[in-house]
């Protein structure tokens, strides 16, 4: 072992001071942007708290670890807030998402930093400005959204459902360009390598590595998930390329027709329209104005040269839009009751059915384990994986909570544990042990070498060579990982609420700086 090693182990063990980084390699890693730490982990150094008093879900460093994202369940509302890691720590925006029913399960940073994401289990992912919290911009898809990843490199965003549904979208436009419905159980994790793979693990007891590749293979076919009504079945679509709305199906109604509040929002000045269309409703046929030439998305098939008629009588009342007869001409409808899905392909001769994206996600390896996956993350040469596993599924039921109330302690188990697993083989290179039921999440140093995992025993363990480091929290931990470049290590957890005074409790929002005993910069 080399000297600076054994004198930084020796001074954790006196629990007088931490060891430090080295200076001039920060002011190193500093000079490369895209560079990471490299070497061997002595410590997590002395916790910089950022939220003491809510239920945090997620908690990310910027890509350059000067900022810090955190989700937490307010009082009325799951929040967006973004800190600045001056010292001390400095709020910089905290604005409201969604409602308090909804989750908002996970965040990212875009790798200039300039976004951050946010899915939850409305079904939105969204898009806010890094610097002021400001809304860019919102998808709505056809599932609740546990897990979102940006591409290192280019501009994707991959979003994951609760029903195993893994979509990638442009951005900052947030337009379709993919989906596989890749797992059978809830997607736990995304994770997007420099190498172009996209990493999603599941609590079938999977992780699959996918890939985004150009392909003509199924473009003139897409899925919709629909719901099921007052004798509707409603499902999400975009509305000329720039309004998502719920839409039915009706082959009595001669064409498409729109309310009159989606035409408006979609720029169409009703008033100025001078084509009219007979549309028959219930209560007599209705006279309605025709906007001419519009087009209709359905994820990975667009309709062109759609005539529209406007009218509110003619819509149900849980819809937008009506897909009538003149959409069936073009477009053949059938059902998939198992998955509960429309699926739409083109008829023969359809020309102005056409392909959103030309290209497809496409299933490169799959590794299964003995048990469930609920986290994964990746190193920054998409070469070693951290996984965290349990042999139940990581699942918050109501037996969980009376355990956890009545203190008991779980047994030890052969798959409570977070790995270091092989990326191009799924070949487990360690098993790391150290918590006692369900690791809910483990995060990997950009060089591949470390691992920090938390679990619902309520502590995170920084796996290393000698002693592990254990952290301790008030409840159980929902996030850790390592920063990009490897400097910083961010812990989210829930915290046992305190209604007096101040409301402040257990640290729930932490940032550890990484220290190393002998690190360098890798380019």
């Amino acid at each position: 072992m080399r000297p600076a090693m054994l004198v930084a182990l020796a001074l954790v063990a006196s629990c007088k001071t931490l060891p430090k980084n080295d200076p001039k390699v920060l002011e190193a890693l500093k000079a490369r942007p895209t560079g990471h730490l490299s070497g061997a982990v002595v410590a997590l150094g002395a916790p910089r708290v950022l939220n003491r008093e809510d239920f945090v879900w997620d908690t990310r460093a910027a890509p350059d670890s000067r900022s810090v994202a955190v989700s937490r369940l307010g009082m009325k509302s799951f929040h967006l807030s973004l800190f600045g890691l001056e010292d001390p720590a400095k709020p910089r925006a905290d604005v409201v998402v969604n409602a308090l029913e909804f989750n908002v399960e996970a965040l990212d940073w875009s790798a200039d930093g300039a976004l951050v994401a946010a899915v939850s289990r409305d079904r939105s992912v969204r898009l806010f400005d890094a610097a002021n919290g400001a809304q860019k911009g919102a998808w709505l898809t056809d599932e609740a959204l546990t897990a979102v990843a940006f591409h290192p490199s280019a501009p994707l965003l991959a979003v994951a459902s609760t029903k195993g549904l893994v979509t990638v979208l442009s951005y900052p436009e947030l337009g379709f360009v993919a989906e596989v419905r890749g797992h059978t159980d809830e997607i736990t994790a995304l994770a997007w390598a420099a190498t172009g793979e996209l990493f999603s693990s599941s609590w079938d007891r999977s992780v699959s590595v996918w890939s985004v590749q150009e392909s003509q293979a199924g473009a003139q076919v897409a899925r919709a998930r629909y719901e099921k009504k007052s004798g509707v079945q409603p499902f999400r679509a975009v509305f000329d390329g720039k309004a998502s709305a719920s839409f039915v199906i009706d082959a009595r109604v001669p064409m498409v027709v729109v309310r009159p509040t989606l035409a408006q929002t979609a720029g169409i000045d009703v008033l100025a329209l001078t084509d009219e269309a007979s549309i028959p409703t219930a209560m007599g046929a209705q006279v309605s104005r025709v906007a001419k030439g519009k087009t209709l998305s359905f994820k990975g098939l667009t309709v062109r040269g759609v005539d529209v008629a406007v009218c509110d009588a003619c819509v149900p009342q849980d819809a937008q839009v009506v897909l009538g007869q003149a959409f069936l001409d073009r477009v053949d409808v059938a059902t998939d009751a198992l998955t509960q899905e429309f699926v739409f392909t083109a008829k023969a001769g359809a020309t102005d059915v056409v392909a959103t994206s030309p290209r497809a996600l496409v299933r490169d390896r799959r590794f299964t384990f003995e048990g469930s996956v609920n986290d994964v993350s990746v190193d920054a040469s998409g070469a070693v994986l951290a996984v965290a596993l349990s042999e139940a599924k990581g699942e918050r039921t109501r037996e969980v909570y009376e355990r956890e109330k009545k203190k008991e302690t779980e047994p030890l188990r052969p798959w409570d544990c977070a790995a270091r697993v092989d990326a191009r083989t799924g070949k487990v290179l360690e098993t790391l042990t150290g918590h006692r039921g369900v690791v809910s999440t483990a995060g990997i140093s950009p060089d591949g070498r470390t691992v920090v995992s938390g679990g619902w025993d309520r502590t995170v363990v920084l796996h290393k060579a000698v002693e592990p480091q254990v952290e301790s929290f008030g409840w159980a931990v929902r996030r850790v990982r390592f920063s990009r470049d490897g400097s910083l290590v961010t812990v989210a957890a829930w915290t046992p609420q305190n209604p007096l005074n101040d409301h402040q409790s257990d640290p729930a929002a932490v940032v550890y700086e990484v220290v190393y005993a002998d690190a360098t910069v890798v380019p």
